[in-house]
């Protein structure tokens, strides 16, 4: 009867584990599933940002290759050209049409750039200028697939 007792118990713990690794596992995968961006809501969103990219470092169609790779992500370039100097060290992301900074933070966040500056300026028509500096290839890696 002592047996059989214990047999109970133990059989009983079991199951808790049991069930409670199987709550842990559920918790996880909805923890990843709500956290992993939806591919057509970024696109979507970055497709609704007008970008101007500007070559800040000399290097030869620097800007051409930096827009297209930024379109194939889906953000919207409309302008291109070169910075009104071409010594610029690092890249730099430049905030035209919000205050807060949620376009330019969002950009840089997106192509890895870690600096970000403001210059509003609602004639521009642009949410965001980027400035290619001469950490380019770090930034995009891939560069050089381009053109």
């Amino acid at each position: 009867m002592l047996i059989a007792a214990l047999n109970k118990q133990s059989s009983g713990k079991i199951i808790i584990y049991i069930l409670a690794v199987l709550l842990l596992a559920f918790l996880v995968s909805m923890l990843i599933m709500f956290s992993r961006e939806d591919p057509e809501e970024i696109y979507r969103k970055n497709s609704n940002m007008r970008i101007e990219v500007l070559n800040g470092c000399g290097e030869n169609r620097l800007a051409i290759k930096v827009a297209n790779i930024l379109r194939k992500q889906g953000f919207n370039v409309v302008r291109i050209g070169d910075a009104h100097k071409t010594d610029f060290g690092e890249t730099v992301v430049i905030e035209r049409d919000d205050e807060n900074m949620e376009n330019a933070q969002y950009v840089a966040c997106r192509i890895g750039c870690k600096n970000i500056g403001k210059d509003i300026d609602a004639a521009l028509f642009l949410e965001v200028t980027i400035i290619i500096g001469r950490d380019y290839e770090k930034i995009f890696p891939d560069i050089e697939k381009e053109l």
